[in-house]
């Protein structure tokens, strides 16, 4: 109740016991359209926006995770902000198309795609497809060159166990998701072999719920390292480096919110280093990165 307590002291008002939302009392909201209700208030995603926006240097791009909320209001809202959208199923594209996201800036990530999934995408132009698995590539590749053309694809990477962190991990270890980084060099060279693919981009996702800005910055320095490796395999710069998610969100009183500030300085610095690298860069134009952003 504590948490909830600050949360509601920090976001909203209230007057003689009533929740406000957006300065609107819920009872007038409740009585206008009915209950039960959902009620989101634009000021507070704004905020969030623009707190994970200072948080990240301009080479990042965003996109929002349409699982989190598929809400058209929502989606188009994030749209006008300059977002991206990722989807993890054909009915969340089609939401995606709906909102008016162009295709080329959506990008399909996640386990258990069908067929008809991947075929319905590609024949729409999406942006990327992020590959899971050998199998998964030979399918996309087939599909791909059935329709005479090259699907644009990253690899979901499973880094080493230097690079774990948070609640939730989904690296380090052999998953269900993505390759793991011990494998790398013979999946790449056996998409390298598909005629159907371009792989351009790497996506990494270690884990989530992660409220300590030094472990982000250790996957992020880990995420370049990979991609710097996948882009000397490949002998030209990356497109795409996907960091996943992974920003967390207290739950418990003993927690404290992400140091967004402290993020973006050791991020700036870890780009420094970058730039200061007589090695070529691991990325190219478009998206310098990109962080799926999911509910707060």
């Amino acid at each position: 109740m504590d948490q909830v307590a600050s949360l509601l002291e920090r976001y909203f008002s209230s007057s003689n016991g009533e929740l406000f939302i957006g300065g609107v009392p819920v009872s007038d909201l409740a009585n206008r359209y009915g209950t039960p209700l959902f009620v989101y208030d634009r000021g507070v995603i704004d905020k969030k926006w623009n707190l994970l926006r200072k948080g990240l240097p301009s080479a990042f791009s965003i996109s929002y995770s349409v699982k989190a909320n598929p809400n058209q209001i929502i989606l188009k809202h994030f749209l006008s902000k300059g977002a991206g959208l990722e989807i993890a199923s054909a009915g969340e594209f089609c939401q995606a198309l709906h909102a008016g996201c162009p295709p080329e800036r959506i990008i399909f990530a996640g386990p258990g795609k069908t067929e008809t999934e991947l075929e319905f995408v590609l024949s729409k132009g999406i942006g990327e497809i992020h590959i899971e698995s050998l199998r998964e590539a030979e399918r996309v590749s087939a599909i791909a060159q059935k329709r005479g053309m090259r699907a644009l694809v990253a690899l979901r990477v499973n880094p080493g166990g230097e690079a774990e962190g948070g609640a939730m991990r989904m690296g380090g270890r052999p998953a269900a998701f993505g390759v793991d980084e011990e494998t790398l060099d013979v999946v790449i060279d056996r998409m390298l072999s598909l005629n159907g693919l371009e792989l351009r981009g790497i996506h990494l996702f270690v884990g989530t719920q992660i409220l300590d800005f030094q472990i982000l910055v250790t996957q992020y320095r880990k995420g370049l390292a990979i991609a710097r490796r996948v882009a000397a395999r490949l002998n030209k710069p990356l497109h795409t480096l996907d960091f996943g998610g992974g920003l967390g969100t207290p739950y418990f009183p003993h927690e404290e919110e992400l140091d967004t500030a402290s993020l973006r300085t050791g991020l700036d610095a870890l780009l420094k280093e970058i730039e200061n690298d007589g090695r070529a860069r691991p990325l190219s134009g478009g998206r310098g990165g990109c962080v799926h952003k999911s509910s707060e």
